[in-house]
């Protein structure tokens, strides 16, 4: 295997990565009683002092989805943590994009009244009463900015605080990643360049 080949092997073996990387697609939230809309009264408000937030990074080199949550001050202990869509802010919908739990139950020891979670998953087609959603079609809504968190619970089974998750950013590659690529586009050249003047 000549010099240039071997740099154009090096080169994909890294690049190709540093590329997929670049493409991994995030949404955060902050999550309170002012953004619930289904909860039954007429304001849609739970009166409840509760906060909560989290992101979604999704990695679409591996089709793995990683979600964390956090939840503070919830009146009463945590049941359910869904993703609903599609919705836009001022709208609910009981179709649920991201399974989390509830059922089935939260996990034995996590504090439900103030507490987190976190879970990296890959992304499969999710069976529902109101139809099957496959990855591509849960891609679609949380990329159109319509989908939000549920956060239900003992006191508030429709919803105690919701965060709504918006458009997704696009995370950047790493410092390192992008200066080793660059680095190996300058291997890349000399190799070809002294090759050329040898043969010519």
């Amino acid at each position: 295997m000549n010099r240039t080949v071997k740099s154009l092997v090096l080169l994909l073996g890294v690049a190709t990565p540093c590329a997929a990387h670049a493409q991994q697609l995030k949404w955060t939230w902050n999550a309170d009683e002012s953004l619930v809309k289904n909860s039954g009264f007429g304001d849609g408000s739970t009166d409840s002092p509760a906060t909560g937030g989290g992101y979604a990074l999704y990695d679409p080199a591996t089709n793995l989805m990683t979600v964390s949550y956090t939840w503070d001050g919830l009146l009463t202990d945590l049941t359910k943590l869904h993703m609903h869509g599609p919705a836009t802010p001022d709208q609910s919908n009981p179709q649920h994009v991201i399974e989390t739990f509830g059922p089935p139950d939260p996990p034995v020891g996590l504090d439900l009244q103030t507490g987190s979670y976190r879970e990296t998953f890959e992304l499969v087609t999710l069976t529902q009463p109101s139809g099957d959603l496959l990855p591509s079609d849960i891609l679609q809504i949380m990329t159109d900015g319509l989908a939000y968190v549920n956060y239900h619970t003992e006191q508030f089974g429709t919803g105690e605080i919701r965060g709504n998750l918006g458009l997704p950013t696009v995370v950047p590659e790493p410092a390192g990643l992008a200066v080793m690529c660059l680095l190996l586009l300058g291997i890349g050249g000399p190799a070809r360049s002294r090759g050329a003047g040898r043969n010519g």
